[in-house]
């Protein structure tokens, strides 16, 4: 049996990224630390540093005088940080398909095959098949060989999962597994070009508005 040792501000980390990225914890809203360290029976310095981390990811922001709160996303938030994203992706791709480790494309094959199993078994399971998408794409980047780049990807990663979280917003994911297929495929076989195209092709255009035009 494997036995996983995790420190109280890795779980408290994980618990509130986790009600953020479900949306329990609502987009904008104010977090105490008082009530939060009182809620999980933490001290309040293990509830900050919790805090201070999802800071870094991108979750929550500290503002002066007024203490911690929830990002807010808005539509200019949101194209740049499409953008953010096709560049960082297609880069971690290419990167990935040169250098991660045999042992890294083999983990990585061993994934996407499990993604695959559960798209086909749970087809209506969209919660754990979204989970699994994101997953995937964020195990391509940490394979890439780039912890700046990872650090960096994770501050667009999770806002974005948040948005998509707390406004509600559904895809269709009847087809999730297969169409990441041939970027897969162009990682292990090392075709970096083949692999920064298929990473910038799976991730959904988002066009910028007149009103953020204007701005």
């Amino acid at each position: 049996m494997k036995i996983i040792k995790e420190s109280l501000e890795s779980q408290a980390i994980r618990y509130l990224r986790t009600h953020i990225l479900e949306g329990h914890i609502k987009l904008g809203e104010k977090l105490v630390e008082s009530t939060l360290a009182k809620q999980l029976e933490l001290s309040r310095s293990t509830v900050r540093m919790a805090l201070n981390s999802l800071v870094n990811e991108g979750l929550v922001i500290q503002k002066p005088y007024s203490g911690w709160q929830v990002v807010e996303i808005n539509q200019q938030d949101l194209w740049e940080l499409y953008h953010m994203r096709l560049a960082l992706e297609g880069e971690a791709a290419a990167m990935a398909a040169k250098w991660a480790s045999s042992d890294d494309k083999r983990r990585l094959a061993d994934f996407f095959q499990e993604y695959q199993l559960l798209c086909l078994q749970h087809s209506d399971d969209t919660r754990r098949i979204s989970e699994m998408d994101w997953q995937l794409h964020l195990l391509i980047v940490e394979i890439c060989g780039s912890a700046r780049m990872l650090n960096q990807y994770k501050q667009i990663l999770y806002p974005l999962q948040a948005y998509i979280a707390l406004t509600h917003q559904d895809y269709d994911l009847s087809d999730s597994a297969s169409s990441h297929q041939a970027l897969v495929q162009a990682i292990c076989a090392g075709n970096a070009e083949v692999a920064a195209e298929q990473a910038r092709d799976n991730i959904t255009p988002m066009f910028r508005s007149a009103a953020v035009q204007t701005n």
